[in-house]
């Protein structure tokens, strides 16, 4: 991977192993993520505060739209949203089954105008269904952009992350299950937090001279973080060295 000389037929078995492994580590994190999804419905935590949603406990969704309320006004009237509009109870949400999003970001090269847009094959960023990352990031950068549809993708994407961080259990079983979550900040969305969810195996970017001649013969700007084969194989199973650990210790 250090190799700055491009091996286009190297390059090409890699990119169809990365694109493999990504393909089958995406889809047991779908199905995790899906079998999990009744356990951070905001329906069930918000209750009568959500619209449509059953009478839950008043006192803690009481309590729930409060602290949601707080979130969402710090995050909403700051940049890059300059929301000014105030939540309305009950809450409208459109759409409570998640969904994973690819998880991007840009790199400068030297030689090159424009960054080139990355993409991990092993991290993806949760959402709604119906509310696509790419989609959120064109109506920030649009100057005409429709205050209301901005204001329903700020609301869905702290609410998906609302019902995530207030189960912390939830985050235990899935690193037990070797798919981390974690909460980041994400370039173009300011203080906005987004829950990610990572794979057990991890991916990375090639020589910046490979990264630039990869896009020469593609012809395009994107760019896919690459996974070898020994990352595959060294994969520890978390289990085993914590048994073994315990029983040293004895």
């Amino acid at each position: 991977m250090a190799d700055p000389s491009f091996d286009l037929d190297g390059f090409i078995r890699l990119r169809k192993q990365t694109r493999v492994v990504g393909d089958l580590l995406q889809e047991q994190a779908t199905d995790y993520l899906a079998t999990l999804a009744l356990l951070i419905r905001p329906q069930r935590i918000f209750g009568e505060y959500l619209l449509g949603a059953p009478r839950g406990n008043g006192r803690d969704a009481q309590h729930a739209f409060k602290d949601f309320k707080a979130l969402f006004e710090a995050t909403a009237g700051a940049q890059p949203f300059r929301l000014i509009q105030e939540l309305e109870v009950p809450l409208d949400i459109l759409s409570s089954t998640p969904q994973l999003y690819p998880y991007e970001y840009d790199v400068t090269l030297e030689g090159r105008a424009r960054p080139v847009r990355v993409t991990s094959p092993v991290k993806w960023v949760v959402g709604y269904r119906g509310f696509e990352l790419q989609r959120f990031r064109q109506i920030i950068k649009d100057p005409n952009r429709s205050t209301a549809e901005l204001f329903r993708f700020v609301a869905h994407y702290l609410m998906l992350f609302f019902c995530l961080n207030r189960e912390p259990g939830l985050g235990r079983l899935l690193l037990g299950l070797r798919f981390p979550v974690s909460f980041e900040r994400l370039a173009d969305f300011g203080d906005m937090p987004f829950c990610v969810i990572g794979a057990p195996v991890a991916s990375q970017l090639p020589a910046h001279s490979m990264i630039l001649r990869s896009t020469e013969v593609a012809g395009n700007n994107s760019f896919e973080e690459l996974v070898e084969l020994g990352d595959i194989e060294a994969i520890e199973d978390g289990i085993k060295e914590r048994l073994l650990k315990a029983v040293a210790a004895i």
